[in-house]
């Protein structure tokens, strides 16, 4: 299934302030207008009526959930709603074009139950995916809300950042899975990845940086070593050090070359080779509770 889905996983905290306005470079599209959210929300109403879901709008999303009414409509307007504010300010001028449906399954029975009866899906992860052939976030809320910040970058990048690669992409997304806030702006903080990490860095199974940059989708989801943590801690390291919405914005710009590695050593100011063992040593010191 990793043809189309995106898989995802994580906990949650956060607060709500304001986000800072950041500039960065958009794709010209138009978002879902209000009666089209309108209107998919009715016509899911009537489709999945007396079946226990509620069914919010939270433009530019229709969130479903299978848990009480109260509980959904908070993950909509509190969590979902703080994501999108902060994810939009930091990264992503343009909105997805097209309405993305969000079902959020209260455990992960009920989850790989409505995949298969609503999707005819199989899911190879516990926690959620996204699908762009359905348009549609599917995910166990149950572990946390980490899992639904995740998920929301995929179709932000798709709609922004079409052009990249895997290793960027669920870099970004599993950046969130433990989110906070910070003066305005959203961060990552240390999560349950890490200690793989480490072990992969002091066994010297952890390929060379440039592997991670030159992977397709397939050799990245696929991996023999731990591919998401190596993206998410290269991505961390840009942000603890103020980099990472730099780092972006100039990956995003240029069509040249479709690894990041120019942008990455142009941001850094040094070459991945002096780069990478520094890297190293400071994952292998990062502290966290491994949430």
């Amino acid at each position: 299934m990793r043809n189309r889905l995106v898989a995802l996983t994580g906990l949650v905290c956060f607060a709500h302030l304001a986000p800072l306005a950041i500039g960065h470079v958009p794709l010209a599209a138009a978002e879902p207008s209000a009666d089209e959210l309108k209107d998919r929300r009715a016509a899911l109403e009537a489709r999945l009526g007396g079946q226990g879901f509620t069914i919010v709008v939270e433009p530019p999303f229709v969130v479903i959930g299978d848990e009480a009414a109260a509980t959904v409509k908070h993950h909509a307007s509190g969590i979902l709603h703080w994501s999108i504010q902060l994810l939009e300010a930091e990264y992503f001028k343009a909105r997805p074009s097209k309405l993305i449906e969000i079902w959020l399954f209260k455990n992960e029975k009920t989850y790989r139950k409505g995949a298969r009866k609503f999707f005819g899906d199989e899911p190879d992860t516990p926690y959620g995916y996204y699908s762009s052939d359905h348009d549609a976030m599917v995910m166990n809320i149950g572990p946390g809300a980490g899992t639904l910040v995740h998920e929301v970058v995929h179709p932000y990048v798709e709609a922004n950042f079409p052009e990249a690669p895997a290793w960027f992409n669920e870099g970004l997304a599993s950046m969130y899975e433990r989110p906070s806030e910070k003066k305005g702006h959203i961060v990552g903080l240390p999560n349950w990845r890490l200690p793989n990490l480490k072990v992969q860095i002091k066994d010297a199974t952890l390929p060379a940086m440039t592997r991670l940059l030159g992977t397709t989708r397939d050799e990245f989801y696929n991996a023999p070593f731990d591919a998401y943590a190596f993206a998410r801690y290269l991505l961390l390291y840009l942000q603890e050090q103020g980099k990472l919405t730099e780092f972006y914005a100039k990956f995003a710009a240029d069509k040249t070359d479709p690894t990041g590695q120019a942008a990455l050593e142009a941001v850094l100011g040094e070459k991945l080779d002096t780069f990478e063992p520094k890297w190293r040593k400071w994952a292998v010191a990062l502290k966290g509770d491994n949430r």
